[in-house]
Order: structure tokens, then sequence, then C-alpha cells
């Protein structure tokens, strides 16, 4: 009797083969994952559900993140056969949480999307650690300090798009695990603190905000020793001038405005595809759209009464009319 695969690898030569066809590339394989989710359950995945379909990708993103951290972890140690009984400590971890309000240790509701991923990999020397640190310090200092259509304060930067916000805030390099952080977040401000070991919970960043944020649809992450990153996504679509009410305005009119086209709303996706449709049909002397709308009504009103075409075979070609000309305009 033939063995059954496990339920999470029976699907890998199906998917291995449409990898292939789509040239091995990650960005066309998700994009024809979403594009197959977009058409059968587009509800469950983009509605206005509870739980959002960004939620639900996070938490299958870190399932399998910590699977590989902890497969990663045991090939590191496989080389040291055991030669101690103790397990060394954890040196990573990222704690992902989005819930409705958080005030002061208590949660308002329950969470909606709790994710924890922790690696032991092994005894790392201080003086490795350090210098490991050193060596990175510029390229952490270029990512935490991106301020794309944002502003980079004191204590924190932060980045937008039409739709959402990131925060970025550099955290002491004690603050190692997600039991020293706390986020309150609420629609209209919010509240970062941290706790280094053997001491009092310090304040970050407080402040509010200038519009009201989707509390349910916003979380965050530690980067151990380094930063955290707040994901909030914005109530309406709009670009905000400031992050909190005590920040100096940007100037919104030097921003990158521009959308990805998969987040424009439909209605303008498909104005785009018309648009390019009646490019190419002008490019090789075919008619535009305009045109065969055009031809449509004058196909129906060729014989009416009254028509001076009555009784003749159809030929659009006597008829001069102007591209765009509306239904009731008039043609020669």
């Amino acid at each position: 009797m033939a063995s059954v695969p496990p339920s999470n690898t029976r699907h890998d030569h199906t998917l291995a083969d449409v990898l292939a066809q789509e040239g091995n590339s990650l960005p066309s394989f998700l994009n024809t994952v979403f594009g197959f989710l977009s058409r059968h359950c587009p509800e469950e995945i983009y509605g206005n559900t509870h739980i959002s379909g960004q939620h639900l990708i996070s938490q299958s993103y870190c399932k399998w993140r910590q699977k590989y951290l902890e497969e990663k972890a045991q090939q590191y140690l496989q080389p040291q056969n055991c030669e101690e009984n103790v397990v060394p400590p954890a040196v990573a971890e990222e704690i992902v949480i989005a819930h409705d309000e958080v005030t002061g240790d208590h949660l308002s509701g329950t969470p909606a999307a709790v994710i924890t991923t922790e690696a032991t990999l092994g005894n790392t020397t201080p003086s490795a650690s350090s210098s490991s640190r050193k060596s990175s310090k510029s390229t952490k200092e270029n990512n935490l300090y991106d301020s794309t259509n944002g502003a980079v304060k004191d204590s924190y930067a932060w980045t937008q798009t039409i739709e959402d916000l990131e925060v970025r805030i550099p955290v002491p390099e004690k603050v190692l695990r997600g039991k020293q952080v706390r986020v309150t977040l609420q629609t209209s401000s919010f509240e970062v603190e941290v706790q280094e070991p053997a001491s009092v919970w310090q304040m970050l960043l407080t402040g509010k905000f200038p519009h009201s944020i989707k509390v349910e649809e916003s979380l965050w992450s530690l980067v151990p020793g380094e930063h955290i990153s707040i994901h909030l996504e914005k109530s309406e679509e709009r670009w905000w001038d400031k992050l909190l009410t005590s920040e100096d305005s940007i100037d919104l009119k030097k921003i990158n405005a521009e959308r990805d086209y998969a987040s424009l709303p439909q209605e303008d996706r498909q104005k785009i595809q018309e648009f390019l449709w009646n490019k190419q049909q002008q490019d090789q002397g075919k008619p535009t759209s305009d045109h065969l709308k055009m031809e449509s009504v004058l196909r129906e009103a060729w014989n009416a009464e009254g028509s001076p075409f009555q009784g003749q075979p159809f030929d659009p070609s006597i008829v001069n009319f102007t591209t765009g000309a509306g239904v009731g305009d008039r043609v020669a």
C-alpha cells in the first residue's frame, strides 16, 4: 500500500509545477496565488472580515518562518554532537501582535493575531556578537531611518503609502523579547514602552494621530536589540502630513504619490486597461472603443424611421463622426 504524504507536502508537486511555469520567480508565483484567491474566495482574503487577509498571511508566514529557524538551529547544533546538556539561550525573537485596544498589561478583547518565533543558534561569544553588530550598524541605520513619504525624528522614523503607515522606533540593546515591549494602540493615539532587565517601564513614544487608524488591522513586531516596527492601517485612503499632531507638517507636494496598480480601485484599473487598449488599437490602425461604440449606435439607427440611409446596406465609411462623440452628437 502506497504511503500517504504528509498533509503539508501533498501539494508540493503541483506547486512546484506552477513555480516552474512562472520561471521560478517568487514574485510571479505569489502573484499567481493571490490571483487565484481573488477569483475563488475574494471576500475571505480581501473583504472586510473580522480577521483580514493580511493577518492570515502574517500568521502563515510566521509559522513557516519559525519552522525554518528551528531547522537552521538544529543544523547548527548537530556538529556539536550535543557535547553540552545546557541549551544555549535564544538570540532571535520576533513578536507580532494585533488587537483592538491595549491598556497597560491588559488586552481588550481577543487578540486578532499573536505569533512568536524564537530561534536557538548556539553559544555566541560577546566579542563575536559585538563585532557582528558593529559591522552591520550602518546597514541597520539605513533601514531604520527610511522616511519615504514621511519623516525622520529624534527618536523614531515613519513612512507611508496612501493606505498605511510604518513606524520604526529604536530600542535599547537589552530589549530582546516581546514581553519587554508594551504597545498601546487606539484609533486616535498610541503609546510605546519598553523595559530593560531589572528596570522600570520606559516610555519611548506617545502621541495622537491627526487621523484615525484601524486598530484591528494594525500590528507591531520586535527586532531584538534593534527596533520596534509598527504597521498602522489608515481608516481611509489619504496622505498624512504628519504622524503625530505634535509634529511639523511635511510638504505633501513633494511626496511620491504613485500607487501600485494592484492597489487601485477596480474602476480606475478598468480605465487604465481601456486607455492602453485604445492606444494599441490606434497604433495598429484599428478602431478604438469610442469608434466601436459610435458604430454600434449608428448600426441601430441606420434603418430607423426617418433615417436617410434606410434601405441601404450598412456602410459606416460614408458617415463622418469625431472620436469621443457622445450618443446624442450629430454625425454627418
